[in-house]
């Protein structure tokens, strides 16, 4: 059960600083082989694309606000997203940090897993909950706030793909109704990130 002291919000344009930095911690083993001696980067480049994901992606966002600072976040994919203009920003983006052919390596391992949105179902983007803050159930809150959000926009069902070596996020999302329902096997991710199998989980809302 979530402690009285922190609570869960919608997020603010304020926030993305905030969110970024939890997105890169969250999946700092992921980001490394990406951006290597870039990581430095990595903040500013993730912090434009959360920024584009409000904008142009159909994304919402949840936090959970701390007494001293934003401890987990959310992201779902509830709207219509205007995908070939943020795949174009998101280029630019990873350009102008990267240099060209980082940027071509970097856009070539983000692709994956892939998914075809549906009007009807809700998406998961990501879910990411600070080290020192894991096992105080904030996923368990997340989750519960992003199925309200996604019933109250008319979704019908949730999705979200999680990686094949994530058992503790595997449980998270089992224990909440979410079934196995595809996978995706990339020879290109399991040697250079660890991850060979993305499995998409559905649930009925």
């Amino acid at each position: 059960m979530l402690k009285k002291s922190f609570t869960v919000r919608p997020a603010e344009p304020e926030d993305e600083v905030a969110i970024a930095d939890l997105v890169v911690e969250g999946f700092l083993d992921k980001f490394r082989p990406i951006f290597g001696r870039r990581m430095d980067q990595s903040v500013k480049i993730m912090e434009r694309w959360v920024h584009l994901e409000h904008s142009l992606g159909g994304v919402r966002s949840l936090v959970i606000q701390g007494p001293a600072e934003i401890t987990a976040s959310v992201g779902i994919r509830i709207e219509g997203s205007e995908d070939e203009t943020l795949a174009r920003s998101l280029w630019k983006t990873l350009r102008r940090n990267l240099g060209f052919f980082h940027a071509c390596w970097a856009v070539t391992l983000l692709s994956y897993p892939r998914y075809v949105a549906s009007s009807s179902e809700a998406y998961v983007e990501r879910l990411v909950v600070t080290a020192e803050h894991r096992h105080q159930g904030m996923g368990h809150a997340l989750l519960d706030a992003a199925e309200s959000l996604a019933r109250e926009s008319g979704k019908a069902t949730m999705g979200l793909h999680v990686s094949d070596g994530n058992l503790a996020a595997q449980k998270l999302y089992e224990g909440y109704g979410y079934q196995e329902r595809s996978r995706q096997r990339s020879f290109l991710t399991g040697y250079f990130l660890g991850i060979r199998d993305w499995l998409y989980l559905k649930k009925t809302l």
